[in-house]
């Protein structure tokens, strides 16, 4: 699985809930408004079938993270809770070293990591691009993981990363 996705899940998966509530909101208000709308029926019903489809895959997504998570030792969950997740208070992280140069290439090997196992789960980059990024928020997200890390890429290539943004891009925009 590309990085960027398994980051953009990362990122996710705190709200995959809170989406999940937002899909069954819209799904409702669609069904109770179909009175006042003159499209076909068909075509209302694929709309909520369409959404259905939407919130499994969020729970798929979601089963699929926190099988890969019970994998993880503790100092993995805890560098993901610190960068993607934010869920713990800030004295939980009084004594951990995120400023040192390991951290930051412990967070990189890290992604790399879930990136290869959720692809051994089954969410390669073809399932994720058909699954999340039919979703605006999975795109929205997606957008904004590329551009943080174009942003604070340091020492890497500068070919190597705007090729990386690009292929990253044509996939978002296909």
């Amino acid at each position: 699985m590309n990085v960027y996705y398994a980051k953009t899940a990362l990122y996710a998966y705190p709200n995959l809930e809170a989406v999940a509530e937002q899909i069954d909101e819209l799904v409702e208000k669609k069904a109770l408004s179909s009175i006042n709308d003159y499209s076909p029926a068909v075509e209302q019903c694929e709309k909520i079938i369409d959404f259905t489809f939407q919130k499994d895959a969020l729970f798929a997504l979601k089963i699929r993270l926190r099988e890969v998570f019970d994998k993880l030792t503790e100092l993995e969950k805890d560098c993901l809770e610190y960068k993607y997740f934010k869920r713990k208070p800030k004295e939980y992280f009084i004594e951990f070293d995120f400023e040192s140069r390991g951290y930051f290439r412990r967070q990189v090997k890290l992604a790399k990591k879930i990136a290869i196992a959720l692809e051994k789960g089954g969410a390669d980059d073809k399932w994720f691009e058909e699954n999340c990024l039919s979703m605006d928020f999975f795109k929205e997200l997606l957008k904004r993981v590329i551009e943080r890390e174009s942003n604070t890429r340091k020492n890497k290539k500068k070919v190597k990363a705007k090729r990386d943004v690009r292929l990253s891009e044509k996939r978002l925009t296909a």
